[in-house]
């Protein structure tokens, strides 16, 4: 889907053809919970209370963005397509708010295998397993890595905070425990599940809003394990579910998380290697 989809999975991916004896993900490793069948009875309030409820749920979300000038984590990664399936990867992220992020994909006995630094205007990347270099202009870079993403959208990912939440809010249905409901854009219709005590993200999907689209795409996102951190609420488990002709299955659990710590971002373009 168009500015959504991860940008890692399109760099882990390039180092994964390389790793053996993959192991299959369960399924349930990736609850996903279906928006429209929250068990409930729709809003009957008033336009003006139900107005008021919302503008209030959105303040409260939106006092939940994790706001930050660095941010340093690193995370087990297990990444699943239906011709491969790996496990027990190693991933570590730097980021400065809007200039810069930097990853790192390790896996078992090989150690690094992938190095990439992305910026609102370009992607640096080596594949050490293929001896591979990739520059490229962020307008090229959809062509590379056939996923198309812009910065902002990553780096909302990668630290949870919600995609595409406009205030065009309908279809509210509240439970005691969950509020659900539906954001709609031009490009994209956004389905949220937020907690009802604290409005923290439970979990997102977005869709093409142009039903004719041939192969329409979704990407699911869920939150869980918060953790608080200096005042913010980080959640240190992420399952995510891509669908467009495929599915594709990310699990990220983090093990540690820093910010706004002094963050160095190397990268050394390795001489002998194939530029792409």
């Amino acid at each position: 889907m168009k500015k959504t989809l991860l940008l890692l999975i399109g760099i882990a991916g390039l180092a994964f053809t390389a790793c053996r004896h993959p192991k299959k993900l369960s399924r349930n490793t990736f609850p996903a919970t279906d928006t429209s069948k929250v068990a409930a009875h729709r809003d009957t309030t008033s336009a003006e209370e139900r107005n008021a409820f919302i503008t209030n749920m959105l303040k409260g979300i939106r006092s939940n963005k994790i706001d930050f000038n660095t941010f340093s984590g690193r995370m087990k990664l297990a990444f699943e397509t239906e011709s491969k399936s790996h496990n027990n990867l190693t991933a570590t992220i730097r980021m400065k708010k809007d200039s810069i992020i930097w990853v790192s994909v390790s896996a078992p006995i090989i150690d690094e295998v992938i190095r990439a630094v992305i910026t609102p205007d370009s992607l640096k990347l080596y594949n050490r397993l293929d001896k591979q270099l990739i520059l490229r202009s962020m307008a090229d870079a959809e062509q590379v890595l056939n996923i198309p993403f812009d910065f902002k959208t990553l780096q909302d990912i990668l630290i949870g905070n919600p995609i595409y939440l406009t205030d065009s809010v309908y279809g509210l249905v509240k439970t005691p425990s969950v509020i659900s409901f539906s954001c709609a854009d031009a490009r994209f219709i956004s389905l949220f599940n937020v907690f009802a005590d604290d409005y923290s993200l439970q979990q997102s999907k977005v869709m093409d809003a142009d039903s004719t689209v041939a192969n329409k795409r979704s990407c699911e996102l869920t939150y869980g394990d918060y953790a608080n951190v200096a005042s913010r609420k980080f959640p240190t488990v992420r399952r995510i579910f891509i669908e467009e002709k495929n599915v594709t299955k990310v699990a990220l659990d983090f093990t540690r998380y820093d910010f706004d710590v002094p963050l160095s971002f190397p990268f050394n373009s390795p001489s002998g290697y194939k530029r792409m």
